[in-house]
């Protein structure tokens, strides 16, 4: 369950008292500011940096040294003459900066949004770069982990961790991220510059169940355990360990993580009564085409589950799994194929809806979601409430 926060409940107090001494009840310059959507369709006024940052944390149970390659976007200095970025994941396979410069100087304001985006199984921190790009050109940082030992990288090598030690790192690795941005960074110019009082994850499948975990959603340990009766593996005998036990039955919310946007979510181990109990508002997204994590077995559990005010569900009739990332338009054929052998029956083939309109719709859609809850910069609920922003999508409100 998700810990609670006392400096955020301290803080609201504050707020209230001096509300009522007259020291006036918020900002409101902005309330009858108009909200804009064609804004989050476009890039924002700051160039964008994106630069490799590698941190290292003791893991969960065995406190052995774990180390994270972060790719990282962010709101660049306008006083800048670095050449463009260069994405290539694994180091092989090459993806195209469409508007990102190699690790420029970062932007002289501070507080900046931040945002920690977890890619799917199997995939890595690169494919998130259309939500960087977008998100670090309207002022936010985003970090998006290789959670390793779950990356394409892994499983091309044959290194790929159980389901049980994924499902332990991911959600920590989100804390061990947000610490590295709150206390790390030395002699990097990102130190200091990220606003980590209120963090917006934003996860795709396997992904969605980290963001979901990292808010405070906790894995029925008993049930999981219980699938190992009777059985011999290498994700039973991790379970059986008692220092695992003790991380999983301590939980993974990080009171720091204020909204979450779970992209085609992947549930694993966590029952609806946990998704209702989280204390942040949710962006769920998916497709009702998706053969991995099923409309049935995923995304309407996962509608379900959350009960939070400002929850909202954007759907794609037409859309898949892949349809949440660029590579049915970014990779070669062959090359797809290698990554994902079912890419033409999941989100690449003609009965989906072309990746190229729909990931621009969904940055749009993540965009608007932490400008509203992480920002409080309310003229964007009438956007996200409203008509949907492209052809394809439904939009579910409560």
């Amino acid at each position: 369950m998700r810990r609670p926060s006392l400096i955020g409940f301290t803080g609201l107090m504050l707020t209230f008292v001096l509300c009522l001494v007259g020291f006036g009840c918020g900002d409101d310059s902005d309330s009858d500011a108009t909200a804009n959507p064609e804004e989050l369709l476009e890039q924002g006024p700051f160039p964008v940096g994106y630069r490799d940052i590698t941190i290292t944390y003791g893991d969960a149970g065995t406190l052995e040294p774990r180390e994270l390659v972060l790719r990282v976007w962010y709101p660049a200095s306008s006083e800048t003459d670095a050449g463009p970025a260069e994405y290539a994941v694994a180091g092989v396979v090459n993806l195209p900066a469409l508007n990102a410069l190699d690790a420029p100087a970062v932007t002289e304001e501070s507080d900046l949004p931040f945002a920690i985006y977890s890619h799917g199984s199997g995939g890595e921190g690169l494919l998130g770069y259309p939500y960087g790009e977008l998100m670090a050109s309207h002022g936010w940082v985003v970090a998006a982990p290789n959670h390793t030992g779950n990356t394409a990288l892994d499983e091309f090598l044959g290194s790929r961790d159980s389901a049980a030690r994924t499902a332990l790192d991911r959600p920590n690795d989100i804390t061990a991220i947000i610490d590295e941005f709150e206390s790390g960074l030395s002699g990097d110019d990102l130190e200091g510059k990220a606003d980590t009082s209120r963090v917006y994850v934003v996860g795709h499948s396997v992904g969605g169940y980290t963001a979901f975990a990292a808010a405070g959603a906790d894995v029925d340990f008993d049930e999981f355990i219980a699938g190992c009766e009777g059985t011999t593996s290498e994700a039973c005998d991790l379970l059986a360990d008692p220092n695992i036990e003790a991380a999983y039955r301590a939980g993974f919310g990080d009171p720091r993580v204020v909204a979450i946007a779970p992209q085609a979510p992947a549930l694993g181990r966590l029952p609806q009564s946990e998704l209702a109990a989280l204390e942040v508002p949710a962006l769920v997204m998916s497709g009702r085409l998706d053969q991995t994590t099923t409309q049935e077995e995923s995304a309407e559990p996962a509608w379900a589950g959350v009960d939070y005010p400002g929850d909202l569900w954007v759907e794609m009739p037409t859309g898949g799994h892949l349809t949440f990332i660029t590579v049915c338009h970014d990779l070669e054929e062959a090359v797809l194929n290698a990554l994902w052998r079912d890419a033409s029956g999941d989100g690449c083939g003609d009965a989906f809806i072309p990746t190229t309109e729909a990931v621009p719709v969904l940055a749009a859609y993540v965009l608007a979601f932490g400008r509203l809850h992480v920002l409080g910069e309310t003229e964007w609920e009438s956007v996200l409430t409203g008509p949907a922003l492209g052809d394809g999508f439904v939009i579910t409100t409560r």
